[in-house]
């Protein structure tokens, strides 16, 4: 049985600030991509989308930490109740997204629906393939299903010796990542040409970040005290981290002289070991101090958390139609070139997306799309107890 524990307060706020990190991005690619070279709106796009590019890390860690933090020895872990929920709550909703985007696709971009297109969804699906961004709910599925082996094989190395499991895991993770990044090669080898095309969406890229964040979990009281302790040095340490990591796109950019290698420059990539790790440490030490959730705007950022994973199902087609109908319709004020587009974008963007969570929220049927969230109130919440 699963002992009842604290709620901890600040998971809601780092996972807005992630969620908000992944639309950025999603928001910012075509004006980094497809701005005139050189402009000021490439530059912002450029920024916005590194800068953001932890949210895809840190989100991992939250979901890592949030199982371990729950079920911390094998006997908690209740595998057929776990399954069921994640089946009803997780798994169906990104089953009708998934339709969903396959319909929203043909509707939008005039696609005839077609016997091969049918035959393939269920593919898609499955892979994680009916969005570009969807691929993040068939890799969590991996770790929902290798957890019981984590749990009963690691979990006791990770309490009694976690900065011996942190570094393992760390160095094999960048073993990973830099052969992926700078070394990958085609082979004769079968298995070695499956990894190269998918490690990218499967547990063998990201489970540094999972295995951190439940490392963490199971020593949150020492890591918030190390964080608080040590922020004067991790602050410059993480300021360095961000401009090595925005700093090679855009040497690359002028080393090549255009934006060549740009879509290279994903999530998972080796230097996001380091920004996302300190990311979430600078995160969990700034969330630590909101306090007053008496304050609309403190509840409102809560909410975006607690609403986190409608905004990832349903972003992607909010800004696809925002871009399409306003860079259609005006081309001579909204385009990639322009700086106040990227603001329009992700202004109406996030509060479209927001107000359609929002929607949801308000049905008893809103697991079906937003996953098990409450109902939206407007009521003041009692601050939970904080671990």
């Amino acid at each position: 049985m699963v002992k009842k524990r604290h709620q901890v307060l600040e998971l809601y706020y780092i996972r807005a600030i992630a969620a908000f990190g992944i639309f950025t991005i999603h928001a910012t690619g075509g004006f980094a991509l497809y701005s005139e070279f050189k402009s000021k709106a490439m530059y912002l796009g450029i920024f916005l989308n590194q800068f953001f590019r932890f949210g895809t890390p840190v989100f991992m860690m939250v979901s890592g930490f949030v199982l371990f933090y729950n079920y911390r020895k094998p006997e908690e872990f209740d595998g057929a109740r776990f399954y069921k929920k994640k089946a009803t709550f997780l798994v169906l909703p990104y089953i009708l997204w998934s339709i969903g985007y396959f319909l929203f696709s043909s509707y939008m971009y005039r696609i005839p629906i077609t016997l091969d297109g049918l035959l393939g969804l269920p593919k898609n699906i499955l892979l994680g393939e009916g969005s570009s961004h969807l691929y993040f709910i068939f890799l969590i599925v991996q770790f929902y299903i290798i957890f019981p082996l984590l749990i009963k094989y690691l979990s006791k190395s990770m309490m009694d010796n976690p900065f011996k499991v942190f570094v393992c895991t760390a160095i094999l993770q960048a073993i990973i990542l830099i052969y992926e990044f700078y070394f990958r090669k085609p082979t004769n080898i079968a298995i070695i040409n499956f990894i190269n095309a998918y490690y990218w969406k499967t547990f063998l890229g990201w489970f540094f970040y999972f295995i951190t964040g439940g490392i963490i979990a199971y020593h949150y009281d020492k890591f918030v005290e190390f964080v608080d302790r040590k922020i004067k040095l991790l602050i410059p340490f993480y300021a360095l981290s961000i401009v090595l990591f925005l700093g090679e796109v855009y040497l690359d950019i002028y080393v090549n002289k255009g934006r060549y290698n740009f879509e290279r420059y994903g999530s998972i990539r080796p230097m996001n070991m380091v920004y996302g790790l300190l990311t979430f440490a600078v995160l969990v030490w700034l969330t630590r101090k909101i306090k007053d959730e008496g304050n609309t705007l403190i509840r409102l950022i809560k909410s975006f958390g607690t609403y986190s994973l409608g905004v990832y199902f349903a972003h992607p087609m909010v800004l696809e139609y925002i871009k399409i109908k306003l860079m259609s319709n005006f081309p001579n004020h909204i385009g990639y070139s322009r700086i106040s587009s990227i603001a329009i974008i992700i202004g109406l963007g996030w509060t479209l997306t927001i107000l359609l969570c929002y929607f949801f929220a308000l049905f008893k049927w809103r697991w079906l799309f937003i996953g098990k969230v409450p109902v939206l109130s407007t009521k003041k919440e009692k601050t939970p107890k904080v671990a």
